[in-house]
């Protein structure tokens, strides 16, 4: 599809320079450094213009579809926008000329571009058929590949994830087992703390097993201080013993021994209870050494887990940043893809606005026919009044001839301007009702203004199958007919536009 971004009126004397350019609303206006500094390709050419001129242009190539080109490399608006979405075919025709059209099955106008050398005309024919779609493919590549890495890596990090995940869940159930053997060895403390003589409260109030190991290491302490007092005594008893027993102080035959009988007795039970207190003494210890040993294994063991947790808690969390960075870049690069989708759309939106922005002259120039006709009818009816108005009809011919050579002139300058808008309208909307083109009807038109107005009738327009607009809809038409319609050889049906026709036809036939 072809839409040229350019239009304007040409004044009574066909001149263009009156053009203005016509941007797209949806985005700002592109100046020619804008358009240089987004363009695969720039420079100056020679275009041919509908009037087969040759004008020095400012073009650039923005990827992928369209052609700006400007007055010169400094103009802030753009001369005129070619999309060339459809234009398929570029080649030289001529020397340093290239030629852009479509394919047969596309009627579309043709643009020519001439070169100043040899070089540039191939650099731009090269532009024009590969490199404009080159940026697009690069960016797609790279959208693609950087895809790819970021599936690799969210395996790879998943992957890293579960075994760490596996190792946190092991550790933990080591952990776990350590503070089940821990526990238990809080409850045999707590059983010596008892048989230290520690009542059952205070044992039960033992929460942790340093209170219980201190509890314990107190208690083993006052009774070993006890024991070695009680171990002095029975030497002191001992080595008094042995002096009255060298002193001769023995006891005789044959006499009582009732004397030294309860202190014999009393020595014997601190002896016993000396032996008793050593042997518990003993089994405190030795207990008391194994609950260290285990205590020290214990603590080593929780020390070398809480370590490996706390590095694997780090990796976690560096897996974790680094699935949130890949996350972030393919979040970026999906927004990315996301805008330039937007932007094709917009452009497109834009192109159907501007498409109907042109069509825009042809129903101005059915409100101009349907103004006009009021204008003819109201003289006609001036034309049939009744005798008695004929001296102020007469006095009042001066001022009439003056409006009327005006309107004459006017209509001709309208004539030409319509007459140049309508070479802006798209080529490919034919009708499928047989009707003349737009163009055919506003000339009859004025061919037969001109004709009651006693001027000449400009030349015939030879009728063009590509500039055949659709009149559908047509609304019902006064009994008068008017001067510019066209009159149906089937129906006698008038044929003047879509809201004055009165032929009845599914095709009219004229």
């Amino acid at each position: 599809m072809y839409n040229s971004l350019t239009t304007g009126l040409a004044s009574g004397l066909g001149s263009t320079s009156n053009n203005t350019a016509l941007t797209i609303k949806s985005s700002p206006p592109k100046t020619a450094a804008v358009a240089r500094r987004l363009g695969v390709r720039v420079g100056t050419l020679t275009k041919r213009n509908e009037s087969n001129q040759w004008q020095r242009r400012y073009c650039a190539l923005v990827p992928q579809t369209l052609l700006y080109y400007f007055d010169s490399e400094s103009s802030e608006f753009a001369r005129g926008i070619i999309d060339l979405e459809y234009y398929t075919d570029v080649e030289i025709v001529a020397k340093n000329t290239i030629r852009l059209s479509t394919p047969p099955d596309i009627p579309l106008r043709s643009f020519f571009f001439r070169a100043d050398n040899d070089e540039q005309c191939a650099a731009w024919a090269a532009a024009l058929t590969r490199e404009r779609y080159f940026v697009v493919a690069e960016e797609r590549d790279a959208y693609q590949k950087l895809q790819m890495e970021f599936q690799k890596e969210s395996s790879a990090t998943a992957e890293k994830v579960e075994k760490l995940r596996e190792a946190m869940s092991a550790k933990r159930n080591a952990i776990e087992a350590a503070e089940a053997r821990q526990h238990d060895a809080l409850h045999m403390l707590r059983a010596q703390a008892l048989s230290l003589g520690l009542s059952d409260e205070a044992a039960a109030s033992l929460a942790d097993a340093k209170d219980a190991v201190r509890e314990v290491a107190h208690r083993l302490h006052y009774h070993m201080r006890r024991a070695s007092r009680l171990e002095g005594a029975i030497e002191a008893v001992r080595e008094e013993r042995s002096a009255l027993h060298k002193g001769g102080n023995h006891t005789q035959e044959g006499l009582p021994l009732t004397e030294s009988g309860p202190e014999n007795e009393d020595a014997e039970t601190r002896v016993r209870e000396v032996d008793e207190l050593r042997e518990k003494l003993s089994a405190v210890r030795r207990a008391r050494e194994r609950e260290a040993i285990a205590r020290a294994a214990l603590e080593s063991e929780h020390a070398a887990l809480k370590t490996k947790l706390e590095e694997l808690q780090r990796s976690v969390q560096l897996a974790a940043e680094a699935r949130l960075k890949i996350e972030t870049k393919a979040s970026e690069l999906s927004d990315q893809k996301k805008l330039l989708v937007r932007e094709v759309k917009t452009t497109r939106r834009a192109i159907a606005k501007v498409q109907a922005e042109l069509e825009a002259p042809d129903e101005e120039s059915h409100r101009v026919l349907a103004l006009r006709r009021v204008g003819l009818d109201k003289s006609g009816a001036s034309n049939d009044a009744p005798g008695e108005k004929a001296s102020t009809k007469s006095s009042d011919l001066g001022s009439d001839t003056d409006t009327s050579s005006d309107l004459i002139m006017s209509s001709a300058s309208r004539y030409e301007r319509l007459e140049d808008a309508l070479k802006s309208q798209p080529s490919n909307a034919s009708t499928s009702s047989g009707l003349g083109t737009t163009t055919d009807i506003l000339m009859n038109s004025f061919a037969a203004a001109s004709r009651s107005s006693g001027l000449s009738t400009p030349p015939p327009r030879k009728r063009s199958p590509k500039l055949n607009r659709n009149h559908s809809g047509a609304a019902s038409l006064p009994a008068e007919s008017s001067p510019f319609a066209l009159i149906c050889k089937r129906c006698s049906g008038t044929v003047e536009g879509p809201q004055f026709s009165t032929c009845r036809c599914s095709e009219p036939a004229l």
